[in-house]
């Protein structure tokens, strides 16, 4: 699995580098251009993303469909 985090070591919480973790290293990108890239993605993905609220209901009412095999 690979695991992007976005890192900010300042009081703002401006992300000043991205890390990808894998099973078995991790990379750190610290390049400004690359790290705001980054940032926009991840917004974008927040942004798009259900509340936790609308998650459990999504997840509740997926699992209520499911066959009772499968569950």
């Amino acid at each position: 699995m690979l695991r992007r985090r976005l890192i900010s070591f300042g009081p703002e919480p401006a992300p000043e580098a991205v890390a990808f973790d894998s099973t078995t290293s991790t990379v750190i990108i610290e390049d400004l251009d690359d790290v705001a890239k980054h940032a926009r993605i991840f917004e974008a993905l927040r942004s798009a993303a259900l509340s936790r609220k609308q998650s459990l209901t999504f997840l509740d009412k997926a699992i209520a469909n499911m066959p009772e095999g499968e569950k």
